[in-house]
């Protein structure tokens, strides 16, 4: 039920250890409520539901998340092609993908959390020059549309997300308020 209602606020435009590489398709029949979807530190259903939903939008690396709008699938670039406003925290792999997203300044400053599709490293900065730390993440394998999610306490300023490490050429983000 909460999956249906997460759906219908999506379609409404409302805003609110390793493991084999995947592609950012769901795939047909993924179960939303399989025990490695459920598994996280924390309730990701309406990620799920987001993910999952059709018409999900397609940003390019670069790009802005639309206002009112919590996901969507990032189209990333060879990391070699990547230029990111400040450097990613860890180095990736060569062979590997990423991108930057800008999205639009919270209304509310608070607990945010930013999740993915698939394996990836995730910076966040509110100053587009520094890293701010995650205050909390949670990973499980397994999960056919949801490989991770990484908690930051942000102001109400634009937020630049810097992607790197995957292994595909998209992705589906979600940036919401922490539940």
């Amino acid at each position: 039920m909460r999956i249906a209602a997460a759906v219908l606020l999506l379609a409404a435009g409302t805003a609110e250890a390793q493991e084999p590489a995947r592609s950012a398709e769901v795939p047909p029949g993924a179960s939303a409520d399989s025990a490695a979807c459920t598994g996280f530190d924390w309730a990701l259903l309406r990620e799920q539901a987001w993910f999952a939903a059709p018409g999900l939008p397609q940003v390019a690396s670069g790009g802005t998340l639309p206002v009112g709008m919590p996901g969507a699938l990032l189209g990333l670039k060879p990391q070699a092609e990547v230029v990111p406003p400040f450097p990613p925290s860890r180095e990736a792999k060569p062979g590997t993908y990423g991108g930057v997203l800008t999205v639009p300044a919270p209304v509310t400053p608070g607990l945010y959390q930013v999740t993915l599709s698939d394996r990836a490293w995730i910076d966040v900065s509110q100053d587009g020059k520094t890293p701010r730390s995650p205050v909390a993440h949670t990973m499980r394998p397994g999960c056919a549309v949801l490989a991770k999610s990484v908690r930051f306490q942000l102001g109400a300023v634009p937020i630049t997300i810097v992607v790197s490490g995957a292994e595909a050429d998209t992705i589906r983000i979600a940036v919401a308020p922490a539940e």
